[in-house]
Formats: C-alpha cells, structure tokens, sequence
C-alpha cells in the first residue's frame, strides 16, 4: 500500500506571503491624495500672500496694475488650474496601479500553476477587456465581482483617458457619465466644470482610490484561492 504524500504545512502559508496583493501601491496613493489635499490650497494662498504684500509696497501704476492681473490669475489657477491638474493626474495614477495589480496578479497566478499562456493586451483591445477575457477564460474568476464594481473601474478608466488624451474635456466623458457629474450622482462625480472641463477634487479621488483597492483585492483573493488549489491537487 502506497504511503500517503506528506505535505508541508508552510506551503498554503508560503503560497498566502508571497501573493501580490497590490496593496502597497494604494498605500502610497494614499498618502499621497493626502498630502495633495492639504498642498493645493496652501500653494495658491502662498502666492497670493506674497503678491499682495509686494502690491502693498508699490508705488507705480503701472507695476501695480501687472501684480493685480498676476494676482487675479494666481487666484484662479488656485481654484481652477492647479487641481484640475494634480487631481486629475491623481486618477491617471489610481488606474495605473489598478493596472499594476491585474497584470501582478494574472503573472503570478500563471507561474504557480504553471500555465504556459502570458497575458497579453490584444491588438484594438483595452486592457481592461483582454483581462476580463483572461480571468474567465484561464483562471476561471472574473475579474470583477459585480457589474456596478465594472462600472466604476470603466468610469476610472474613462477619466484616466479624457485627462491623459483629451485635456480633461468634459465632452470626452462616455455620455452616461456627463449626466453623472452634471447631477453629481456620488463622490466620485462631485467634480466642478470649468470652461468645458471637468475639475477633480480629493473626494473623488478618495472615491476611486477605495473602489480600485476594493476591486483588486477581490480579484488577488479569488486569484489566490485558484493558486491553493492547484497545491492541493
């Protein structure tokens, strides 16, 4: 009679270690959002305090006039300019560590089950669909838990590509979420519009950075539960 395998008992605790759980990006967007959110309005009124006590000390007309539009313009870059851009280069980042984490995940679960097919981004696909189709397809779990977690990444993704291909326009928006943020639906639309683009703000970072995190965590976790059960076999 055969004798029974013995298994490691570190081995299930090993496999859990090692697993990339894509937590330590979001850590530091979140320290980061918080840093951002305390700088922004600090940065403007800095300006703004040295500009006007330089308008204090002078004297010609005409010097004085330049600081006064200087200062309008500080005034409404603060407002408007400067977090549309850091804000919005904050949501490139959340999507860009989703990102990360999918292809960490997918990469890791490929090699410790020894699956020879790599994930690939396919020609005329967004990354987003080729890895649902691989989840479901090689690993056997979505890569989202639910349609309206989908929904939410697709709004992240949509940002992402209107700020990072389109300047932030707000007519670049996919049309379900322009009448989102024109009826400020949920902290992750309660954006302004200025000028025909849309302005992001620390609530709505904060909205995707939890929705992302949540997201690829589920993911890494049903990941993680195929992994253990091939070990098991």
């Amino acid at each position: 009679m055969p004798s029974p395998s013995v298994t490691d008992p570190f081995d299930e605790f090993d496999l859990i270690c090692e697993f990339p759980f894509a937590m330590d990006a979001f850590a530091e967007l979140r320290r980061y959002i918080r840093v951002v959110n305390d700088f922004v309005p600090h940065a403007a009124a800095q300006r703004g305090v040295r500009i006007t006590a330089r308008i204090k000390r002078e004297s010609d007309p005409v010097a004085l006039s330049e600081m006064e539009s200087e200062l309008e313009t500080v005034v409404r870059d603060g407002a408007t300019v400067l977090p549309r851009l850091v804000w919005g280069g904050v949501l490139v980042s959340l999507f860009a560590a989703f990102e990360f984490g999918v292809k960490r995940t997918l990469e890791h679960w490929r090699t410790s089950v020894g699956h020879t097919e790599e994930f690939k981004v396919l020609p005329r696909r967004d990354f987003l669909r080729c890895a649902e189709s691989y989840a479901i397809e090689h690993i056997g779990v979505p890569l989202f838990e639910s349609k309206a977690v989908r929904q939410t990444l697709l709004d992240l993704k949509s940002f992402r590509n209107s700020f990072a291909h389109g300047s932030g326009l707000l007519f670049d928006l996919p049309l379900n979420l322009i009448a989102a943020v024109n009826e400020q639906r949920h902290a992750g639309v309660s954006l302004e519009v200025e000028d025909g683009q849309w302005v992001g703000n620390a609530r709505s970072a904060a909205y995707y950075l939890l929705s992302s995190e949540r997201a690829i965590k589920a993911f890494g976790d049903h990941a993680l539960e195929k992994c253990l059960a091939h070990t098991r076999v």
